[in-house]
């Protein structure tokens, strides 16, 4: 049992040594950095001395050690050794454990345990192939970075040409841009950029030295190849031509563009690096402005189906209301009937068509609130008076209590926008709860507050982020058949929201919840100074 549980330890301990290698070696952006660090961790794990050896030039030399002493000669392998490592990946040779390191397939690195009078057990192996795996990915990881981090030095003018170019979203004005940096990066006489359009080349942008001539805006091709096409264009000058892909109408990408670079003299090797850069820098460049005008589009798109959807539905809600209007008014006539079935289901009838009546009003509020002419019509107000008359109607079973304030709370608002936010929150507290509710109002030198309070089925904590959110309801609302739209309380919070106020909630589930509204006071002034007036 004793074995059995320090064996338990042991994997434990190595698994927790492991997770601290790995999160060590996650933001290590150099190769000497991985190196020391898996050196340093594996001697501490081993106690023993570990030196990491990277390959340079043909021989593994040291590179990072554990210990304190630094005089270490190169490591060498035979050919044998180098195949069992390979193979193995952990090695034991005379009094060292060495551990191989590979990227890409090629042998990169060496980590050597050294003085050990045991082999190491099969456990403590297991665990430094996991680790050569490990440092294996974050050593690929640092030498891209390295190699990135070369060429970012050997080429700031082509990151300066990166930063200009990416900003582009038209390609008229990046295709121009082009021509002027490969003229500068390339110590060219001309650059331009053609498209391969049929039987010919068109020229879409152009830049030249002082007192160069320009090139032909159209290149026919005839029966000539593009390169001979090009030459007798150019004047025989010497070319560095590279393809590039242009967008072309519906999206569709292919590779029918030419950068063309040219001078008197013949490129060097370097600026032929350079222009090839500029290629893959381009490619993004373009890939980028095709993608800014299908996402510009599918935005449109999107916003006209909206719009759409949001009239749609403006029209339908209005529509609604003039019928329910005649339904209901038609079933009230019945509601003195000598029959008791016959009353009973004319209060049904107009119990259905409010429901249907309130629906149409959440619609046509939520279509107001997703157009941008959404405003509002703020007038001074006593809060209390207003809460008292936008209740009234809601609380037909007399079951909500208006605490007010001592003193008189004079607000401005919108009495049409703020009484369905009334008809949301208060309405929803009568419907999840059949116990009273509270309504507090309160008010400090900033703002007025609004308190619902209900001893209601409450909100799960997990839905408490969601219910403003558009069609957002409560787990327990769905599961116990509560109708509603769920978009209430998403229109309560944007008209309180316009009112440059905000709303919160607390709940706890089954226990009840309060709804806090909260309207600050600044829109008062406004009104003082033009009662009436819309923003």
């Amino acid at each position: 049992m004793t074995d059995e549980r320090g064996g338990w330890v042991d994997r434990r301990r190595r698994a927790e040594s492991l997770e601290r290698t790995m999160l060590a070696l996650r933001d290590a952006r150099e190769t000497h950095a991985v190196l020391s660090t898996v050196a340093r961790g594996l001697g501490h794990d081993f106690r023993r001395p570990c030196v990491a050896y990277e390959l340079r030039g043909g021989t593994f030399r040291p590179a990072a050690w554990s210990d304190g002493n630094a005089q270490r000669a190169p490591f060498t392998l035979a050919p044998s050794e180098l195949d069992a490592l390979r193979l193995r990946i952990v090695i034991r040779r005379e009094d060292d454990d060495v551990v191989a390191i590979s990227s890409d397939g090629q042998l990169r690195a060496l980590f050597v345990l050294e003085r050990a009078a045991e082999p190491l057990p099969e456990d403590d192996v297991k665990y430094l192939r996991a680790i050569a795996a490990h440092v294996a990915l974050a050593l690929a990881n640092a030498l891209a970075f390295e190699q990135l981090r070369r060429l970012a030095q050997e080429g700031t003018a082509l990151a300066e040409a990166a930063h200009v170019i990416l900003g582009f979203t038209e390609l008229e004005p990046l295709a121009r841009s082009l021509c002027a940096l490969a003229l500068r990066l390339a110590d060219a006489d001309r650059a331009c950029i053609y498209a391969h359009r049929g039987d010919a080349l068109d020229r879409i942008a152009f830049a030249a030295a002082r007192d160069e001539p320009a090139l032909p805006e159209r290149v026919e091709l005839g029966d000539v190849d593009v390169s001979h096409a090009l030459a007798t264009a150019f004047g025989g000058a010497a070319l560095i031509v590279t393809r590039l892909r242009l967008p072309r109408e519906g999206g569709n990408i292919e590779h029918n563009g030419l950068l063309v670079v040219s001078r008197s003299s013949a490129f060097e090797r370097s600026q032929l690096r350079v222009v090839d850069r500029l290629k893959s820098l381009a490619a993004l460049a373009i890939r980028n402005v095709d993608l800014y005008e299908q996402s510009t589009n599918a935005n449109r798109a999107l916003e006209e189906s909206n719009a759409f959807k949001d009239d749609l539905m403006a029209m339908f809600a209005h529509d609604f209301k003039g019928p329910l209007t005649v339904i209901s008014g038609f079933s009230e006539l019945l509601f003195d009937h000598e029959e008791p079935n016959v009353r009973r289901s004319a209060e049904t009838i107009v119990d259905q068509a409010r429901r249907l009546a309130r629906l149409s009003d959440d619609a046509l509020a939520l279509a107001a609130t997703q157009s941008a002419g959404f405003s509002l019509r703020r007038v001074p107000e006593d809060l209390v008076a207003f809460l008292q008359s936008a209740i009234e109607p809601l609380d037909r079973e007399r079951r909500v209590t208006i605490e007010p304030p001592d003193e008189p709370v004079i607000l401005a608002f919108d009495r049409v926008r703020m009484r369905h936010v009334v008809d949301n929150v208060v309405g929803n507290a009568l419907k999840y709860s059949s116990d009273e509710v509270v309504v507090r109002i309160s008010a400090d030198d900033r703002e007025a507050r609004i308190d619902v309070s209900d001893r209601g089925i409450g909100i799960p904590v997990a839905d408490i982020q969601k219910i403003f959110s558009r069609y957002g309801r409560g787990a327990n609302v769905r599961s116990r058949g509560i109708a509603g739209s769920g978009v209430g309380l998403y229109i309560a919070r944007k008209i309180v929201e316009v009112h440059a106020g905000r709303m919160e909630v607390r709940s706890v589930e089954n226990e009840g919840s309060t709804f806090s509204i909260m309207l600050p006071f600044v829109a008062l002034r406004l009104a003082r100074g033009a009662p009436g007036e819309t923003s």
